[in-house]
């Protein structure tokens, strides 16, 4: 058996054992394999796709190539995860909101990096001075679980597979792949003991999935999978054009976040989580219905547990204790990273707001160095967007519509122009819409 053999063979678009793709993800973690190598495997998979059976295999072994955390047998292990959209900051709250619900609930959330036009959650927790993402083994992640209670990180012992995969796929063209996707994913949330697992499953012009019927398919391929192994799955679908909440950029939302955990943030973020968590905790058997669970969710965002967990969380990610309390209660731009200029945004006509445009805002964030355009680049926290109107809205002709906040001494006037063809205006009055599409379930 050879690297090249099996790359030939999944170019001649046949399928892979599991013996194969086991000898693909040793490869891929032992070091024994060309990053070219890696590269075209992952492209001959993206143009050929992959099976439901090199799925499940694919996940077992990337699962399986680092540690396991096992946590106290008392403890509910859930989480949830997003297929990304701009501006989805939604864990970062959740975590903590879910978390101050229920003491036997833990959420080891391991989280990733930007992929493309999304918003990486560590790189927006990064922003926060001091926050550590990567300095944590697997005995100190069992203790932060089993005696915290949540924790938001990354883990290269944890499926370090796909920490490998997941940087390769970023800069080769290859995200946007259901199998790769869901390996990916669910080999993370096993290696975590995930027991309970929510996919916050993103459907419009600013996601993945631009169409319902693509995101059923992969939900229902998702839910399988996840099934398979072990881990009961809930897919929700949920509305992705215009960007989540107000605020789109690294460090910008993490500022949004601690405003929905003072119980001050925008409603459909607050939605969202409520959303989100209501469902866990109806899986899970803590509330008799979903409604049940929001308005728990809802209580923690607007009690102060959830914001209090939220900076014990940071405390825990070895984050100063004094800089800790004055980013939860006092002046959170003292302590985030803040850009340089900004540049007001207005409307070319009058009328009501159809519609914003989110994959054109991140496109600029990410030009300006909010993303990354190769494996490691450095990114610039400050840069993002500050919306100031929302679907449904009515502006006049020069309304001033978003904020742009950036480092550029000499900036774009091609992206300004893009930024204004981003807010899609209309003549009737729009109608505001559900934010959930569907739900797909593992029975």
């Amino acid at each position: 058996m050879s690297i090249i053999s099996i790359i030939k063979k999944k170019c001649q678009k046949n399928e892979l054992t599991d013996d194969e793709i086991k000898f693909f993800v040793k490869c891929t973690v032992d070091g024994c394999i060309d990053q070219c190598q890696i590269g075209a495997m992952l492209m001959a998979l993206y143009l050929n796709d992959l099976t439901n059976a090199e799925v499940c295999n694919m996940t077992t072994a990337m699962a399986n190539s680092g540690k396991m955390l096992k946590f106290r047998s008392s403890a509910i292990v859930v989480d949830k995860h997003s297929t990304g959209g701009v501006g989805d900051k939604v864990s970062i709250p959740l975590v903590p909101a879910l978390s101050a619900t229920q003491e036997d609930f833990i959420i080891p959330m391991v989280s990733g990096r930007g992929l493309e036009f999304t918003g990486g959650t560590l790189d927006k927790l990064e922003s926060i001075p001091g926050f550590s993402s990567f300095s944590f083994d697997d005995q100190k992640l069992l203790d932060m679980g089993n005696n915290f209670g949540c924790f938001i990180v990354g883990s290269d012992d944890l499926s370090p597979a796909d920490s490998v995969l997941y940087k390769a796929r970023d800069v080769t063209a290859t995200v946007d792949n259901d199998g790769l996707i869901i390996a990916s994913i669910i080999s993370k949330k096993a290696a975590a003991g995930i027991k309970y697992l929510i996919l916050d499953l993103k459907v419009g012009s600013a996601s993945f999935f631009q169409s319902i019927d693509k995101a059923k398919t992969f939900g229902k391929q998702f839910v399988l999978v996840a099934k398979l192994m072990g881990i009961e799955c809930r897919a929700l679908m949920t509305k992705m054009s215009a960007p989540i909440g107000n605020y789109v950029g690294n460090s910008l939302e993490i500022l949004e976040s601690i405003n929905c955990l003072r119980g001050k943030g925008p409603s459909d973020l607050q939605a969202l989580i409520e959303l989100i968590g209501g469902h866990l905790l109806e899986m899970t058997h803590k509330v008799s219905s979903v409604n049940e669970g929001r308005k728990r969710m809802a209580e923690s965002l607007n009690n102060g547990t959830a914001l209090e967990k939220f900076k014990q969380m940071l405390i825990e990610s070895r984050v100063n204790e004094r800089l800790a309390d004055e980013l939860c209660y006092g002046n959170i731009t003292s302590v985030l990273p803040m850009a340089k200029y900004e540049i007001e945004i207005k409307s070319l006509a009058s009328g009501y707001v159809n519609d914003i445009h989110g994959m054109n805002i991140a496109k600029i964030c990410n030009k300006l160095g909010a993303g990354r355009q190769f494996s490691n680049q450095a990114i610039d926290p400050a840069v993002g967007i500050r919306l100031l109107v929302k679907k449904g809205d009515h502006v006049d002709i020069d309304t001033v519509c978003m904020v742009l906040h950036h480092n550029e001494i000499d900036l774009n006037e091609s992206y300004l122009i893009l930024l204004q063809q981003s807010i899609d205006l209309v003549n009737e009055i729009v109608e505001p819409e559900d934010i959930l599409l569907g739900v797909i379930d593992c029975n």
